[in-house]
């Protein structure tokens, strides 16, 4: 993975901090972990391969970045602040910017993702169509050739209905999940501005 591919993984600018790199890191991983989808084993294996890549983005951008960071920043990485230091109005507008860019990114990445799957359901909907129809036309066909194409066109009816169904329920899920990752960044959005205003 380059440089470039990895702030695009993480979505950071090319001039991104360490600090910025391990909060936005730190948002990504917790809105696409794994276990927001252990309901649904497809979805699960997906954010797996996802968490994969963001920590592959992580590695790449950290290693890259050595100490750089900003001089007397007032943004500082929480994980270096003591939980018991009062954070700063700058920390706070920071860390929830960090969050709505987050949740923005991962908004974008179910959304890709349940764009990808409505097309496969469409693909799988046209076939099952298709099955059904020529099971119809071929159920009076007498003959083995009749016999055949017909338990070969229930078989791929049967196969899309089922399939159908469950890009349904993985369109519903990753759709619920689009909206949750809205309300998030929305909200990270309305903190950081209160807090600016501070």
């Amino acid at each position: 993975m380059t440089r470039d591919e990895a702030l695009s993984v993480l979505g950071l600018k090319s001039d991104a901090t360490r600090d910025e790199v391990q909060v936005a890191y730190r948002e990504l991983a917790q809105m696409l972990h794994p276990d927001k989808f252990a309901g649904n084993k497809r979805l699960r294996e997906r954010a797996e391969q996802q968490m994969r890549s963001i920590n592959e983005a992580r590695d790449v951008l950290l290693k890259g970045s050595g100490s750089r960071s900003r001089a007397g920043s007032a943004h500082g990485s929480s994980a270096a602040r003591p939980s018991s230091a009062p954070r700063t109005p700058d920390q706070i507008a920071f860390e929830a910017e960090a969050r709505a860019h987050a949740a923005e990114t991962a908004r974008l990445t179910v959304v890709s993702q349940a764009r990808t799957l409505r097309e496969r359901r469409g693909g799988m909907f046209s076939l099952t169509v298709v099955a059904g129809l020529v099971a119809l036309v071929t159920v009076r066909m007498a003959g083995a050739l009749g016999t055949l194409i017909f338990s070969v066109s229930s078989m791929l009816l049967v196969w899309g209905i089922v399939d159908v169904a469950m890009y349904s329920n993985q369109v519903r899920v990753l759709d619920r999940r689009a909206r949750d990752l809205l309300r998030q960044r929305d909200a990270a959005r309305d903190i950081a501005r209160r807090a600016r205003e501070l």
